[in-house]
């Protein structure tokens, strides 16, 4: 294993596009059949007291505590630097019961924590993973801050763009997960300097080494050169990450298409994977829940994401309507719940839906459309879309042609636009019992954007119990097998929802609970 420095492990991020799962599995199959089991050499004189299996999120937190207790840990990251989602994400965390909360006289507790997700998710969490992740959410963050990471100034806050909490508990840095990212490498380097924690980058793990009896007792590993390996272990952590960049996993297990690619390349479900050729079972795919308002670069999915529309109706009224294929609307649109938009969007044919204006409302109301990500957006990209007629941009002379051009049942939508008009000259209530309807939808041209539902998170993951064991479907732990971070799924820890903060939150609690509290490496 060659040395590791601290200027290798905090690059920017790969650019390199990632593997398919079909890649993957086929590249992995190979190697380890050409050499054939027995004829794997043991990377080390001595087995690892901890494997951990991607060094991300979940991963890093799982080493560096189990390095504190003494153990010696292996980290095999697949990507060429440690850091996986890290790099990307915006680094935002949920905790209650913080000392930043008591600092700004902030009464809040892990238990109004959990019932806060309960609420939002519509009580469709996990309760025993959902109970693990509140509780061990504060010392993490308190950890963190401790340690150097610096929240924005004004924080914690209710919430942004997701469900709002009921108490101030949402805070991130300036840097985002960048600056967890240099939190925990600046705790680990020093063990990976004394050789305490070895790191494999550009490896990946192709295989679980299990006796009779099911238990783990190492990993086979592949490097991009093609070296195959066997790494004897006393526990193996799988911390490697969703399935966000693999469509064909993505659309098995959430049940609706893979839009858009705009997360970690390497997020390709090898530890669902891994745990499931365990023995292990998946669930949590049935809560999956769309963020709204994407606006696709084209049709050739899944792709990029052009633009978005997504607005919190308290901070920007709506003027337009939502509605489906079949041109009707789906939702309240001046209610104020993100999860509202997301549940109304779960429920329509594809996950996707058209908001439909006037000229008059294209003239007087706020921008509509806005930047998205690392592609920036004004007006005049609004109006130029329009013109030449980009993808999901659409306009025309009247109602049914508009409904015909941007694939909406011309019928329906001239009902709901007749409906809404007069609901908004007041003839008639609102069917929805919208409030705010400025303008009627009346003056030609009239307008259209499509949207698709996107996600940055990856719903179904490996079952595990309450010590984070990976578990097979009659509910036995599989031995020396754990799971934490996205390897669980999001809607084991969300459920049916998309709540702030628990995503980078419950990955750095529940890792550093894994090393810190429940491995145990005695031989």
């Amino acid at each position: 294993m060659s040395s590791i420095h601290r200027d290798d492990l905090l690059p920017q991020a790969p650019s390199h596009s990632a593997l398919t799962k079909r890649e993957f599995l086929k590249g992995a199959g190979m190697a380890v059949a050409a050499l054939g089991f027995g004829e794997l050499h043991a990377a080390a004189d001595r087995p690892w007291d901890l494997i951990v299996v991607g060094g991300g999120n979940a991963g890093l937190p799982t080493a560096l505590f189990a390095a504190q207790r003494g153990a010696r840990v292996l980290i095999v990251e697949a990507a060429g630097a440690l850091g996986g989602t890290l790099f990307l994400s915006s680094g935002q965390m949920a905790a209650a019961g913080t000392r930043l909360q008591k600092q700004r006289g902030i009464d809040d507790s892990p238990q109004q924590h959990y019932d806060d997700i309960m609420r939002i998710s519509r009580n469709t969490a996990d309760p025993v993973l959902l109970r693990l992740a509140v509780e061990h959410a504060a010392p993490m963050f308190d950890w963190l801050t401790d340690h150097g990471l610096v929240p924005l100034d004004g924080q914690p806050i209710t919430g942004t763009t997701h469900e709002p909490y009921s108490r101030p508990r949402y805070a991130w840095a300036k840097e985002g997960g960048r600056a967890i990212l240099q939190t925990l490498m600046t705790q680990l380097q020093p063990f990976i300097d004394s050789g305490q924690v070895g790191v494999l980058t550009a490896t990946r793990v192709v295989e679980l080494i299990q006796r009779a009896d099911r238990s783990v007792t190492g990993v086979v590993t592949r490097t991009e050169a093609g070296q195959v390996a066997r790494h004897d272990a006393r526990n193996v952590a799988l911390t490697c990450g969703g399935y966000t960049d693999n469509s064909e996993m993505y659309a098995r297990y959430e049940q609706t298409p893979d839009y858009c690619r705009n997360t970690w390349p390497y997020s390709q479900g090898a530890g669902i994977e891994l745990g499931l050729a365990a023995g292990g079972w998946v669930r949590g795919g049935q809560n999956h829940t769309p963020l709204f308002g994407a606006v696709l670069a084209d049709d050739e999915i899944p792709t990029s994401i052009r633009a978005m529309v997504r607005h919190f109706p308290p901070n920007r009224p709506p003027w337009e309507i939502y509605v489906n294929a079949a041109g009707e609307r789906f939702l309240c649109e001046d209610v104020p719940s993100h999860d509202a938009y997301e549940q109304g969007l779960a429920r329509q044919p594809g996950e996707r839906c058209w908001v439909v204006f006037d000229e008059a409302i294209y003239r007087a109301a706020p921008p509509l459309v806005r930047s998205s990500f690392n592609s920036p957006w004004t007006p005049d990209d609004t109006a130029e879309a329009f013109a030449t007629g980009e993808p999901n941009f659409f306009r025309a002379d009247s109602i049914e042609a508009l409904a015909r051009t941007a694939g909406i049942d011309p019928a329906g939508l001239a009902a709901t636009v007749k409906t809404y008009n007069a609901a908004q000259a007041g003839s008639r209530s609102d069917p929805f019992g919208r409030k705010y309807l400025p303008l009627p939808i009346a003056a030609a041209p009239f307008y259209a954007v499509r949207l698709a539902g996107w996600n940055l998170y990856s719903y179904a993951g490996i079952a595990v119990d309450g010590r984070l064991n990976v578990i097979t479907a009659d509910g036995k732990p599989i031995p020396n097998l754990y799971a934490a971070g996205e390897t669980l799924g999001a809607g084991q820890i969300m459920g049916k929802a998309v709540c702030g903060g628990m995503s980078v939150t419950p990955a750095l609690a529940l890792g550093r609970l894994l090393g810190g509290q429940i491995l145990q490496f005695k031989a």
